[in-house]
């Protein structure tokens, strides 16, 4: 779960093609990895079955969300 979440977020810094961001990100995308990872034991996420979402709801879940975010970009 954390990596796919950084790898989203690296993909929208390099989309931006802003040098700055970029470096911004790179300099703490460690300390992020490490507190995502951390953030799921603490919640207990990876007791059990490691594969134990439900893919199909993820997907609409995230769909959802980013259909709302462009909304609002179109409407700013």
């Amino acid at each position: 779960m954390p990596i796919a979440c950084i790898g989203l977020h690296a993909a929208v810094v390099a989309a931006a093609h802003n040098l700055v961001l970029t470096a911004l990100f790179a300099a703490f995308v460690s300390a992020l990895r490490q507190g995502l990872i951390d953030l799921v034991e603490l919640l207990g996420l990876r007791t059990g079955d490691p594969n134990h979402g439900d893919a199909e709801a993820a997907g609409a879940v995230l769909r959802e969300e980013l259909a709302g975010t462009l909304a609002q970009l179109r409407g700013a």
